[in-house]
């Protein structure tokens, strides 16, 4: 298996060569550099880089962000890939994990001991992103970095719904079987990276987390992650999804429940068992309809994935379920506290949003892999 080292730089240190030079070292592989607008300040050392056996530098005439960096790095690996393949009369040696990718940053924080430990992961693990996690117990760890992670970690569980102890890693490794999907991930800057793992959970792709060194120079002072914009654009990946599906949640609610209501109107039925009936036949009505809506706007909108028929049998089981739950406990709650049937509905559908939601997200609109195969995140 071919090895290729990718890292996106801009404005390199002066021991940015050295570190270069110990990852040939150490790793045999390909390495890529790519110079993100550092300017002609910088031209020389990378100029030094090209010039060693083995090493590439790719430039960006403009800082264009991280993600679009490592892109620009995938792009180069699957160009080489394409070419190897053409020389090689298309034959099958080349048409599965071909190559083993290793992203890691530039700053000095990713070992290349470390990053041999991930390449060598990624022949036993085909199809898996594999993620260095750092350690942030250490007292080495500023205390930023420290509270950034624990925050990160616990907003990406509630999102996502896996817990990653590192989600902000720049170490990764992985086999060319995920060049498609890291090269047409959305994410231009430091973004891309929580993109990719909220990628790869909708797809079903095997995150794997293996321990590595932690290592802060400077208390990371040489770190080009800008504090307020780039953690904007990352809050905006994580919950964009879920500001869309409570969007779309809330017009179906209100088309809901003015449904119900108009199917509700009039004298209520005197025994409790009719009164049963007679709510669930309006919480059928009412949801038949809204969730028709619903179905439409979560797959081409919130979640942007879905694969036709699968997901709507799913779709509609989940909503029968989410139905009988609504209707067992307004009929419940109202029959208990003798409240209005419509205002308990508004209380009892706010619980029911967050489970449909996790359910929907990993279960009803699934990602496709490559080969057309879903998989549930």
């Amino acid at each position: 298996m071919k090895k290729y080292i990718i890292i996106p730089t801009l404005e390199p240190d002066p021991c940015f060569h050295a570190r270069v030079e110990e990852l040939r070292e150490q790793i045999p592989a390909q390495i890529v550099v790519i110079d993100d607008g550092s300017g002609s300040d910088y031209r020389e050392r990378f100029e030094q880089i090209d010039e060693m056996d083995g090493c590439v530098v790719l430039y960006h005439e403009e800082n264009r962000g991280k993600g679009r960096a490592l892109k620009t790095g995938f792009s180069y690996v699957r160009r080489c890939l394409s070419a190897e393949k053409k020389a090689a009369g298309g034959s099958g040696e080349l048409m599965e994990a071909a190559a083993g990718i290793l992203c890691l940053d530039s700053d000095g924080q990713h070992s290349a001991e470390n990053g041999a430990e991930l390449l060598e992961l990624v022949e036993n693990c085909p199809g898996t992103l594999i993620l260095g996690g750092r350690d942030f117990t250490g007292r080495e760890v500023p205390w930023k970095s420290r509270l950034g992670n624990r925050v990160s970690s616990a907003v990406f569980r509630l999102i996502s719904g896996r817990y990653l102890s590192d989600t902000q890693t720049g170490l990764r490794a992985f086999d060319d079987s995920l060049l498609d999907l890291m090269t047409e991930t959305p994410g231009e800057r430091f973004e891309y990276e929580t993109n990719v793992l909220l990628a790869c959970i909708s797809r079903g792709i095997c995150i794997r987390t293996e321990k590595i060194s932690t290592v802060y120079i400077d208390k990371n002072e040489g770190t080009h992650f800008r504090p307020v914009r780039d953690s904007a654009a990352i809050l905006r990946t994580l919950f964009g999804e879920l500001f869309r599906f409570g969007v779309s949640s809330l017009l179906c609610a209100f088309l809901d429940l003015f449904l119900f209501w108009l199917f509700d109107r009039g004298k209520w039925p005197a025994g409790w068992q009719e009164r049963a009936w007679h709510i669930a036949a309006a919480t059928a009505g009412a949801r038949l309809l809204s969730a028709s809506l619903n179905f439409i706007l979560n797959r081409y909108w919130v979640f942007g994935r879905g694969k036709g028929w699968v997901s709507l049998r799913r779709y509609l089981l989940l909503c029968i379920g989410i139905a009988a739950a609504s209707a067992a406990s307004v009929w419940a709650v109202s029959a208990l506290f003798g409240a209005d049937p419509t205002a308990v509905k508004i209380f009892c559908d706010a619980l029911l949003f967050l489970m449909s939601w996790r359910i929907q997200r990993s279960r009803v609109f699934l990602g496709r892999r490559k080969g057309g195969k879903s998989h549930a995140g």
